[in-house]
């Protein structure tokens, strides 16, 4: 059976499209690769600007050079393009087109998605991606200071709320100025977490409402970068204010955890052990892990951290389920937190790149808890 590998996405959403030919549009179009042969097939309206801005090799088409009998749809695309090219199967990625999938199979012509990931060589980084990851962190870290200016600059009212700019500061607001801060420094935000107080105890709660003092603040930020396509990642707990013991003690074990945790990240090392022996730190430091009578998970109940690329998530895992050791290249986060519905949450994240016998730090950002 004759097969190719095909990916019909927009490149804007798609890191598989975007990694195979380098060429942005925000409407979905066809990449296709056939032996050693490489090409798209793009509308009149993206042609010109698809021959100049995509990765050398890649052939370009037009749609009309497939249909020539009026306007038809993507589907009829694909058939010219199967039938053209001799290919009874095409591969492609897991998040491939249902409705496209249905219409080729109703035509004879097999769809199977890639078990192991489209292009599973993205889990490895060379020095050219490694630098675009340095710089999403630089730009990361000017969010995170932003917001840490704001917190600083923050008063009191009489309830112990934060007021900032002549109005109270909340979650909402913090999180537009981080985010226009990204904006100002080519990165592009979506839902960045500035959770406060028992908000932090949800690790992927964004946050809402008013910010308060004396109380863990927990703040993610993940964006875009514009230029190149590559995330940062980045997350710091501050207390505006005094915190309080239990909150001190969880910092301190959290930083001592994540930073014996990445010392541990190099090549040949399996991440589920570096991951369970985050838990076991955190154990016995006296911070366990389970869930309570009212089914509210308490304690490290995620991952230890996940590959970051030109997605925000993605392989490898530093996780119980990942068992593959790692080779060298991967970029990956090491992110222990702790979460207890009595009193918020806290969670601590660098990047690191995996060496042969060490973890590089792509993340320059103080750690410090409390703010004045």
């Amino acid at each position: 059976m004759k097969k190719a590998s095909l990916i019909v996405a927009n490149s804007e959403h798609s890191a598989d499209m975007f990694y195979a030919t380098g060429f942005r549009a925000p409407d979905p179009f066809i990449y296709f690769s056939y032996g050693s042969r490489k090409a798209m097939i793009l509308s009149a309206l993206e042609f010109d600007r698809g021959k100049t801005e995509s990765h050398q090799g890649i052939k370009i088409f037009r749609y009309e050079d497939f249909i020539k009998n009026g306007r038809r749809g993507m589907g009829d695309v694909l058939r010219v393009l199967a039938k053209s090219l001799k290919v009874e199967q095409f591969r492609v990625p897991a998040d491939f087109p249902l409705a496209l999938a249905d219409f080729l199979r109703k035509h004879k012509i097999d769809v199977v998605a890639r078990a192991k990931g489209f292009f599973p060589e993205r889990k490895f980084k060379n020095e050219k991606e490694i630098e675009y990851l340095r710089e999403a962190q630089r730009i990361t870290a000017l969010g995170m200071q932003r917001a840490e200016e704001i917190l600083r600059a923050s008063k009191l009212d009489r309830d112990g709320g934060l007021h900032w700019s002549d109005a109270a500061l909340t979650s909402e607001v913090l999180r537009a100025e981080i985010n226009i801060e990204l904006i100002r420094n080519g990165g592009f935000a979506a839902s960045t977490i500035v959770a406060g107080a028992l908000q932090g105890a949800e690790p992927h709660n964004e946050g809402s409402g008013p910010l308060y003092k004396d109380s863990p603040i927990v703040i993610d930020i993940f964006p875009k970068i514009t230029a190149t396509g590559y995330h940062g990642d980045m997350t710091r707990t501050f207390v505006k204010g005094k915190a309080p013991e239990i909150v001190n003690q969880a910092y301190d074990t959290l930083f001592k955890t994540r930073e014996t945790c990445k010392m541990k990240v190099k090549t040949g090392v399996i991440p589920a052990e570096v991951h369970n022996d985050a838990v076991q730190m955190l154990n016995d430091a006296g911070f366990p892990t389970g869930r309570r009578e009212d089914g509210k998970n308490f304690g490290f109940f995620h991952g230890l951290g996940h590959g970051l690329g030109l997605e925000v998530h993605e392989a490898p895992y530093l996780s119980p389920r990942d068992t593959t050791p790692l080779r060298g290249g991967e970029v990956v986060t090491v992110e222990p937190g702790l979460y207890y519905p009595e009193w918020g949450g806290i969670r601590l994240e660098d990047v690191v790149v995996v060496r042969e016998d060490h973890a590089e730090c792509l993340t320059f950002y103080p750690n410090k808890l409390e703010v004045d």
